[in-house]
């Protein structure tokens, strides 16, 4: 286990379900052992191995096992069957409440969660200083825990997992609750440690999360293990049992059990898009020839999931110029044509469409709804009628590439549902441009004014 902190083999996790309070006492006395309970698989033969320094991420519907799960590891519970072995310091962070006794002050519960993981009090001595400024609760720190609210609470727990130089740290939903300036201060100090080489267990809901800061994901349902692999091919697959039609889920969970048993498929999925030859850049010349859009047919995406809930198709999804020219490879800053068709084979009211741009690795960059937020078209669409739906952007990206979702929802007897959606429904190219040097994602347009001052 030199190079690995978790592993899990054939883990179960079973509960004991009695239909009455007093078949407990019927079973427990019962001469000839007659079973009253019916079993409840919280988690079922789980096989997980987890690299030191990996960042796995953990998602799943409620119930799912994801809880469960990251309490067997920090040593909170026991499994029923099989093993579970750590190798290096655990630091959890369950919950909101992190654990703490509310009666205790918030120091005192600094010192013996700390004293819990195996800390001394002069090792303690030295790290409060740093918990305590992380925190940032001001004076409420003095104060019994059960004065605290939520966020406080998350504060505390999270200041105090984090700050410890853990080998191992888990993390179950705890940056659903805080501000925005305390969720990106947790986000930079996660940075730290995942540089530092500690091994982080995200237990989450937020995809776009575990999309930006996760090295692996697994999907848990029913517990049971049913995808694991890049974040971004998980997530999407998640997110498609999710918002599916009840009557369609057990076929989409089997479809991604097939996928997840089948190495060359889940390789191929995972995969971004080939290498592409692209135009050679103009060279650099007194006047720089103009950069233009063009397409390649072969430049494809590997990962477009279908999210087909009602006789609703998307179909012929495409990116123009504006002067309608089929273009996937563009450049900074031209504004460009994003379009796609649907058929409806049904009755529908209620309807909006969407647009959505993201990054390789799945964080979602840009996204439009059409009308705006809690409106719908109040015309009824018939059945057999076909719509051309047209986005116009300008393309503000940097160069890399980047991937396109087309989708639509209706407003059915109060409940938002998707009718159709297509994740990953073509990728496209910007461009590198030669004249400018930039990084990251979006060109900002930046420039720059300096001047000289006065010497003093």
């Amino acid at each position: 286990m030199t190079n690995i902190a978790i592993k899990i083999e054939n883990l179960s996790k079973v509960y004991r379900l009695y239909d009455k309070n007093i078949d407990r006492l019927k079973e427990a006395i019962h001469p000839f052992k007659k079973k009253y309970h019916h079993p409840f698989y919280a988690l079922k033969k789980l096989n997980i191995t987890v690299k030191k320094g990996e960042i796995l991420g953990i998602i799943g519907r409620n119930g799912s096992g994801k809880s469960t799960l990251a309490k067997i590891v920090s040593g909170v519970l026991m499994q029923s069957t099989g093993n579970c072995a750590v190798n290096g310091r655990v630091s959890p962070l369950l919950g909101v409440a992190g654990g703490f006794n509310p009666e205790l002050t918030g120091v005192e519960n600094i010192y013996l969660n700390g004293m819990i993981k195996g800390f001394s009090r002069k090792e303690m001595d030295a790290m409060l200083d740093d918990i305590i400024s992380f925190a940032d609760i001001g004076e409420f720190i003095y104060q019994p825990v059960k004065t605290y609210s939520s966020g406080m609470n998350a504060r505390l727990g999270f200041a105090v997992a984090i700050n410890i130089n853990p080998k191992i740290l888990i993390l179950d939903e705890v940056l659903s609750v805080g501000d925005e300036l305390f969720k990106r201060k947790c986000f930079a100090k996660m940075e730290e440690l995942f540089d530092s080489g500690c091994t982080v267990l995200f237990v989450s809901h937020s995809m776009s999360s575990v999309n930006e800061i996760c090295s692996r994901a697994i999907l848990i349902d029913k517990g049971e293990l049913i995808l694991e692999g890049p974040p971004k091919s998980v997530t999407l697959h998640y997110q498609k049992l999710l918002y599916a039609k009840e009557e369609k889920k057990d076929k989409i969970r089997n479809e991604i059990i097939q996928l997840n048993n089948n190495e060359e498929k889940k390789k191929k999925f995972a995969s971004t898009v080939e290498e592409i030859e692209e135009k050679p850049a103009a060279k650099e010349t007194e006047e720089v020839e103009k950069q233009e859009a063009y397409y390649i047919p072969e430049f494809i995406p590997q990962s477009t999931v279908i999210h087909k809930n009602y006789d609703v198709d998307i179909y012929d999804v495409q990116i123009k110029t504006l002067d309608g020219g089929k273009v996937n490879v563009l450049v900074t800053n031209e504004e460009y044509v994003y379009s796609y068709k649907i058929r409806f084979d049904m009755d529908i009211e209620n309807v909006n469409f969407g647009m959505g741009i993201r990054s390789e690795k799945g964080f979602v960059l840009s996204w439009m709804k059409y009308p705006g937020t809690n409106r719908y078209l109040e015309d009824k669409i018939t059945k057999k009628s076909n719509y051309l739906v047209e986005w116009y952007f300008t393309c503000s990206f940097l160069p890399g590439n980047y991937y396109v979702s087309a989708g639509l929802r209706s407003l059915k007897d109060g409940e938002i549902v998707f009718l159709n959606k297509i994740d990953d429904a073509l990728v496209f190219k910007v461009q590198e441009d030669k004249k400018r040097q930039k990084g990251g994602i979006v060109d900002c347009k930046q420039y720059v004014n300096i001047k000289e001052l006065d010497r003093e």
